[in-house]
């Protein structure tokens, strides 16, 4: 499904919509799925193509938090298509997040904050739980301790089961790092953090912006109840991959705000550093899964960097 064409993206709409689509065009293309936009009238919609039908109704039940801070294009039809799954949504247009030059990022600084503090501030007590939330918003943990150290957790139903063999006998180095990545979260998973809605893939073509403001956040496939700071720690730990990004002029900002709103985090390094690690963590075993070895050893410097406080490298 990740690799569904043009010629079947349109074969599908023409058979599915009562007009034919217009401009079809592919819009991107991710680990999970596909997505095009296409023209009916005067209307523009964008269509998802992936095997994980979980994605796109976690999309639908965001959409309940959009608002002018924190815009989340609405989920129109989830079905069945091409082997897969299908969702149909509004096209939003704009340019990707982690693409915006160094001054476009300082005049869209003001509109990221408030999207991470409408995060921080959404309404979720209709949902339950801690960690990575289904389509009912319910997530599995009862602790962000309990979600954070299920990290070196493998089950059968993972997207990337298998990881841990791949990272034991590929990666010597690889393998090493997620012991000791490990046994430092363990150290700071217990910090009691308040709960919040959480985003935790901001930087994968998942934001547009146009004009200085973010005209849409969407694919919450990694949508998590948890840390606010998370988002705030996905922007510093990935930070050495774009660095037309000033991250550290983000998190003045944000600081700043919670200073203004009397709610300054409190333990914040720590807090932070154990998101480091979870975010470290987790994508040595995405890449040991992927046999990415090049960017697993570049993850791994990054983590160890943050935690020991030194530069962040690549």
């Amino acid at each position: 499904m990740e690799t569904v064409d043009l010629e079947q993206a349109r074969a599908f709409l023409t058979a599915h919509l009562p007009n034919p689509p217009q401009e079809l065009v592919l819009l991107g293309a991710g680990a999970w799925s596909r997505c095009y936009g296409y023209r009916v009238g005067n209307a523009e919609f964008a269509i998802r193509f992936g095997k994980h039908s979980e994605d796109f109704y976690k999309d639908r039940l965001a959409a309940a938090y959009s608002s002018e801070a924190l815009p989340i294009p609405p989920i129109f039809e989830i079905g069945e298509a091409l082997g897969g799954f299908f969702a149909i949504s509004r096209r939003a247009r704009g340019l990707p997040l982690e693409e915006v030059s160094p001054s476009e990022w300082r005049t869209l600084l003001p509109s990221l904050v408030a999207a991470l503090e409408a995060m921080r501030t959404a309404d979720i007590t209709a949902s339950s739980g801690v960690g990575s939330w289904g389509a009912e918003g319910r997530a599995p943990h009862a602790s962000w301790a309990s979600h954070l150290l299920s990290v070196c957790e493998e089950t059968p139903d993972q997207r990337i089961y298998g990881w841990r063999r791949k990272l034991e006998t590929g990666s010597p180095l690889g393998w090493r790092a997620f012991q000791w990545g490990l046994a430092r979260l363990q150290e700071v998973a217990d910090l009691a953090v308040p709960r919040a809605l959480l985003h935790c893939d901001l930087l994968n073509r998942n934001a547009l912006v146009e004009q200085g403001k973010l005209t849409a956040v969407f694919d919450w496939g990694c949508g998590r109840y948890g840390d606010p700071l998370y988002d705030l720690a996905w922007f510093e730990f990935w930070a050495p991959w774009h660095p037309n990004l000033d991250v550290p002029l983000l998190r003045a900002a944000l600081e700043q705000r919670w200073q203004e709103a009397g709610c300054m985090p409190a333990t914040l390094q720590p807090r932070l550093n154990a998101c480091y690690l979870h975010i470290g963590l987790d994508h040595l075993a995405y890449n040991a899964y992927l046999g990415n070895w090049e960017t697993l050893a570049a993850t791994a410097a990054q983590m160890q960097a943050l935690i020991e406080g030194k530069t962040g490298c690549l």
